[in-house]
């Protein structure tokens, strides 16, 4: 433990100063963000400072509805890869298409740590990724439709239309406070056909930040592998820089049986670009606990 707290200490002091976001034109923008972890688990006993990730995202905006993204990814230092890519046309009236490589639609967690409220990721990360094929759609600021066709809903390097995979989301936004997404994902594994249907629903006033996710997957990664998964989770702004997260999340199947995590993690903002927070978290079932602090620098 010793050496987990010098690896907190340089990792906290060698962050980089904040920069505002870089604008290259009035049509072109850049932003991104560097990843810095330490952590630390009781069954190996081992402690690990890692530079996890380093993001540049471009966004380009033609006027008139059109649009460009391109984000360039590199995972622990390792070889720089396209992410994601893809061009949308979006209609005054709500209507917008999507082509290229994009992120799946499901989910209550987010795919970049720059939008998680914790180090780590839930038990029932089942997800769709990033995804090539096309999607279209359309929403008026209190109901949201959308649907894509894809070549792979969990795999961003399968670039093959011989087996298809499908998404289809509806979003609602009764209120500002209140926003509820139910997602069904479909794919031809060969095989199998495997889906899943994800919701989630999160309320956000003042605060305090509250979230719920079920998941029900259907012959997964197997034909007749069912299961489900959850979280449920709680965040609270003590100050203008201070918050806490409670998450309680875990995963079912028939195949690998249940797994179940509980994790707290305070945050801490030092600048509008960089913040740093802290995770204790104990996988409930193989009786492991983590420790974590993770440094994270936007621009």
């Amino acid at each position: 433990m010793k050496k987990l707290l010098l690896l907190l200490t340089i990792l906290t002091f060698s962050a980089t100063s904040s920069f505002a976001q870089i604008k290259i034109t009035d049509n072109l923008t850049v932003t991104g963000f560097f990843d810095m972890s330490s952590t630390y688990d009781t069954e190996s006993k081992s402690n690990n400072l890692s530079f996890d990730q380093f993001e540049v995202d471009f966004i380009y905006n033609y006027g008139h509805g059109l649009s460009a993204q391109a984000d360039i990814n590199s995972l622990s230092g390792g070889s720089v890869d396209l992410e994601q890519a893809f061009v949308t046309y979006k209609t005054p009236n709500g209507f917008s298409i999507t082509g290229g490589k994009f992120l799946s639609c499901s989910g209550w967690e987010t795919a970049e740590p720059t939008g998680l409220y914790q180090y780590s990721y839930s038990a029932t990360l089942v997800y769709g990724g990033y995804q090539n094929g096309a999607a279209v759609g359309f929403g008026n600021g209190k109901v949201g439709f959308f649907g894509s066709v894809v070549s792979s809903v969990w795999d961003g390097s399968d670039t093959s239309f011989d087996d298809l995979g499908f998404e289809a989301q509806v979003a609602f936004t009764p209120v500002e406070a209140f926003t509820a997404k139910v997602a069904y994902l479909w794919e031809d594994m060969g095989g199998f056909e495997q889906s899943l249907l994800n919701g989630w629903a999160m309320y956000a006033t003042g605060p305090v930040t509250l979230a719920a996710e079920y998941n029900y997957l259907a012959n997964w990664g197997e034909s007749g592998n069912s299961g489900y998964g959850w979280i449920l989770m709680g965040n609270m702004a003590l100050s203008d820089k201070i918050g806490a997260t409670v998450r309680y999340s875990g995963l079912d199947t028939d195949t690998d049986g249940k797994f179940t995590e509980i994790t707290f993690s305070p945050s801490y903002t030092i600048t509008d670009n960089w913040g740093v927070l802290a995770e204790l978290r104990r996988d409930i079932d193989s009786e492991v606990t983590l420790f974590a602090f993770e440094s994270i620098f936007t621009f």
